[in-house]
């Protein structure tokens, strides 16, 4: 027998929303910081633009504005999946509800952080030096894997001879559409789900 769901309502302007929100926003300004610094050490060039605001000029680094980018694309996501998602059995009781609405607000904040961090690094980490030396200590104890790895290689070569410009801008929108991807893959698996006056 199949049970009923209903939709939470949730407060935004709550101090557990907005907490987390900031805490998105901040660890999104670092992982761009760091993205950034270990992108500008390998090639990409690092510009810093005056920008006049009446008599004020503020200094501003050029490879830093995707950041601002970067932010909304996070904390509209887990919004998204929070509201898309945030459904309880039909009499659940006010302390199931906010429980369940608390582990919700963290567990979407660390997963669409999670993506986003793992998309970004992850081909840099496929073609670094640590992980070729990885791979060739597993094929020397496992040879029947020689073949993939080869081609693992191969796949990662292309974009390990790209510019620095070009990889900040391929790896920032792979990264971004996978965010992208994963949410509303995952709210349309959860709402399926949880669809409203199901029985």
């Amino acid at each position: 027998m199949s049970e009923r769901y209903k939709k939470i309502a949730f407060g935004w302007k709550s101090s557990r929303g907005i907490g987390i929100a900031l805490a998105l926003l901040l660890a999104s300004i670092a992982v761009s910081m760091i993205f950034v610094e270990y992108m500008a050490a390998r090639g990409l060039e690092d510009r810093i633009e005056t920008v006049q605001l009446g008599p004020v000029s503020l200094p501003v680094r050029v490879v830093l504005l995707p950041s601002i980018g970067v932010m909304l694309l996070l904390v509209f996501s887990w919004a998204y999946l929070v509201e898309e998602t945030a459904y309880v059995r039909a009499t659940p009781g006010p302390r199931q509800e906010e429980a369940l609405i608390s582990i919700k607000l963290v567990k979407y904040a660390a997963l669409v952080t999670a993506v986003f961090t793992t998309t970004l690094f992850v081909p840099y980490l496929l073609g670094s030096f640590l992980f070729l030396k990885f791979l060739a200590g597993i094929v020397g104890v496992m040879r029947f894997l020689e073949p993939y790895a080869r081609s693992a290689i191969s796949a990662v070569s292309p974009f390990s001879a790209l510019g620095g410009a070009s990889k900040y801008l391929i790896s920032l929108n792979l990264a971004a559409l996978m965010v992208v991807a994963v949410t509303l893959l995952f709210a349309r698996r959860k709402k399926k789900i949880f669809r409203p006056g199901r029985r």
